[in-house]
């Protein structure tokens, strides 16, 4: 309600309760249509947010599996999509394959990463932009690497 009288939205009286007009109680409520715009702006505001916590999140190392655990996601059998997967259509907007992608800078060689999601595979595709010499990327294709190897990943 304050944010919906702060950007100049009304406030009305509108009953307590609908369908009993017998019950006199009332409520000073947000007009409605201010109402719908102020939690619409929250919502935007939010959501930009949030994508910077997951920007953060991902400069901090954290996988698209740990973010999406962080943003409530669970496997879901209806849609088929990973935890990850679902992660990255939020941040990156959408679930179009050839389009989308998420940036952030990666601490360890300054670069402008461009992300391309869980499905992108290796690592040298999945996250181009690090620098030739990134140590992180390094440690992320060593790591992606073993898990393949049957003696030594999964």
């Amino acid at each position: 309600m304050d944010i919906a009288q702060a950007s100049g939205g009304r406030t009305v009286v509108r009953p307590m309760f609908r369908g009993r007009p017998d019950l006199v109680s009332t409520v000073t409520d947000v007009e409605p249509t201010g109402g719908l715009r102020a939690v619409t702006s929250l919502r935007h505001a939010t959501h930009r947010l949030a994508l910077e916590y997951v920007r953060h999140a991902r400069e901090a190392g954290h996988c698209w599996a740990e973010i999406g655990v962080a943003l409530g996601y669970e496997r879901s059998g209806e849609s088929g999509l990973s935890v990850a997967d679902a992660a990255y259509d939020y941040a990156s907007g959408g679930t179009d394959t050839w389009s989308r992608s998420f940036a952030w800078t990666c601490p360890a060689c300054q670069a402008m990463v461009i992300d391309r999601g869980p499905e992108a595979g290796h690592p040298e595709d999945s996250e181009q932009g690090h620098a030739g010499d990134c140590p992180r990327l390094a440690a992320t294709v060593a790591a992606w690497n073993s898990s393949w190897d049957p003696e030594g990943g999964q």
